[in-house]
């Protein structure tokens, strides 16, 4: 009878110290998408593994990538790249007050309407859409890359992927 309780309070200990293991490793504030209070409508300063994508759910990592949107309620998303907000825009109907990419060339927030985009970036999620504040040939303006995002014609796309790289370039072949 002891060994039987004795091998109980054991599985017991055990259970209890995965337990105390695992909510001690949990954040107490879980998934961070949204930043809330932002009167200002500005752009958030971000940090590496801050925030993570409201569409995709990744950890925003790539900087150089990241765009946010802001609502008229003050609430900011964040996006690992262009891509994932006009995706999550197609999904959402609130009433958006500003949008912001983080252009790769100058290397600050402007709007994303002001920005141009190119097409072959290799992106977090490899849609392959980079923000520019410097129009450069071939960079495509914000509608323009909404659309194509939205139909689909992004790196994703084999048939694009070759068009827009070159049958040399393609890493899947």
């Amino acid at each position: 009878m002891k060994k039987i309780l004795l091998k109980l309070l054991s599985f017991l200990l055990v259970i209890a110290v995965m337990v105390i293991l695992l909510l001690s490793l949990g954040n107490d504030e879980g998934a961070r998408y949204v930043f809330k209070g932002n009167s200002t409508y500005e752009p958030i300063v971000l940090k590496k593994r801050e925030y993570q994508c409201s569409e995709c759910t990744m950890d925003i990592e790539a900087l150089s990538y990241a765009t946010q949107l802001v609502t008229q309620e003050g609430n900011t998303y964040f996006f690992d790249e262009v891509g994932c907000m006009v995706l999550w825009l197609q999904n959402h109907t609130l009433p958006i007050k500003e949008m912001f990419v983080y252009t790769y060339d100058t290397h600050r927030w402007i709007e994303a309407e002001k920005a141009w985009y190119s097409r072959t970036a290799s992106t977090p999620m490899g849609y392959g859409f980079t923000a520019f504040e410097e129009k450069k040939e071939g960079f495509i303006p914000f509608e323009k890359m909404k659309t194509l995002m939205l139909q689909g014609q992004n790196l994703h796309d084999p048939f694009v992927k070759k068009h827009l790289l070159g049958e040399d370039n393609l890493s899947w072949k």
